[in-house]
């Protein structure tokens, strides 16, 4: 490929796909304008965004120090998302993402207590592994809450799931987001591989078991890959009451066309060293194994654009579910319909907040 034509690749990349999905996961799209124009490469991206990170530090400290005490937590937030997006991509720098996603962790902490409402840590076990997480609860109600349960995809981590925790504590639910394997704060420890469902089972067992929260009314909602984890979950486990899934897939016959970017998170999940490994590592990924044993009610959403899980992938998840399965494909929408943040996430949180 031709500097011009990986250059061209690089642009319509960050423009089809990163920065939609910036702006969803809660990112100032001002901050996205200033690191635009001083990347040109992948390696220019965490240097970028950790500056601009850094910014939002300054300024958590700054506002702590003068006891306005949310637009601390808020900065801290926001310093937390610009670590998270700058590391991302940087699978092939090691050294340079494990920095930034202690940066992100770390920021997220300092954020958590100052958050509105806030953010209670909580590790759970999981076959001797502890699973970080966020628990938020709504300020109406007195409770036992309903809860959303967040499960993160290939490169998402708990940090990132701030704006879907707001909707929900907005429509009076709790919600729970954590690292798995692979993901964030547990990939030094267990890396991703098949069966990580069972991960998102021992989260819902924990959580179901806490007394704020109303083990009769607990829901999973899965992005990209967390939605094919989650639909493994439910058949797994009938107390799961409602499954929402955006960009997600019945299988992973999609490998061959995935963008290298997602490729090579593939490689830094499972630790492995080839396409070919990593893919092994994730054994069959097919729910024509389990989806008959689904008994919620399951919605979707997928972007017709979308180029890491083709929408054909959505209508195979519909149609093995019938008539319970209420599917809506964006026909302009990228991966998870992050070009369409709003619209995609408040409808599926509108969704748990009726089921649940």
């Amino acid at each position: 490929m031709s500097v011009s034509a990986e250059r061209q690749a690089f642009d319509s990349e960050i423009f089809e796909y990163w920065i939609p999905r910036l702006v969803a996961d809660g990112m100032d799209i001002n901050d996205v304008n200033i690191v635009r124009p001083k990347v040109s490469s992948w390696e220019d991206w965490p240097v970028a965004w950790e500056a601009v990170g850094e910014s939002y530090l300054a300024l958590a400290g700054e506002r702590l120090a003068a006891a306005s005490t949310v637009t601390a937590g808020e900065a801290f937030v926001r310093a937390s998302l610009c670590f998270h997006v700058g590391q991302v991509v940087a699978n092939s720098w090691p050294e340079v993402k494990r920095d930034l996603q202690r940066r992100k962790e770390t920021a997220f902490r300092e954020a958590a207590p100052h958050l509105v409402p806030p953010a209670e840590r909580l590790v759970i076990d999981h076959d001797g592994v502890g699973l970080p997480g966020y628990l938020r609860l709504p300020l109406t109600g007195s409770g036992p809450h309903a809860c959303v349960v967040l499960v993160p995809g290939l490169d998402s981590t708990k940090e990132d799931f701030i704006t879907l925790s707001e909707m929900c504590a907005r429509r009076g639910l709790a919600s729970f987001a954590f690292d798995g394997p692979g993901q964030g704060e547990v990939h030094a420890h267990a890396p991703l591989k098949e069966g990580y469902e069972a991960s998102v089972l021992a989260v819902f067992e924990a959580i179901a078991a806490r007394p704020e929260i109303d083990a009769g009314r607990i829901g999973l909602l899965g992005r990209s890959l967390g939605g094919y984890y989650i639909p493994r979950a439910a058949a797994l486990n009938q107390q799961v009451k409602a499954l929402a899934v955006f960009g997600g897939a019945f299988d992973l016959g999609d490998w061959e066309s995935m963008p290298k970017t997602i490729l090579d998170g593939f490689l830094w999940a499972t630790g492995e060293p080839t396409d070919a490994a990593a893919r092994a590592a994730m054994g069959p990924a097919t729910l024509a194994d389990c989806i008959g044993d689904i008994s919620c009610p399951p919605p979707g959403g997928h972007g017709k654009r979308d180029a890491i899980f083709h929408y054909s992938q959505a209508e195979r998840i519909a149609a093995a579910l019938g008539d319970r399965a209420e599917l809506v494909i964006e026909e302009n929408g990228v991966h998870c319909c992050h070009n369409y943040g709003f619209q995609y996430r408040s409808l599926m949180i509108d969704w748990m907040a009726r089921t649940l």
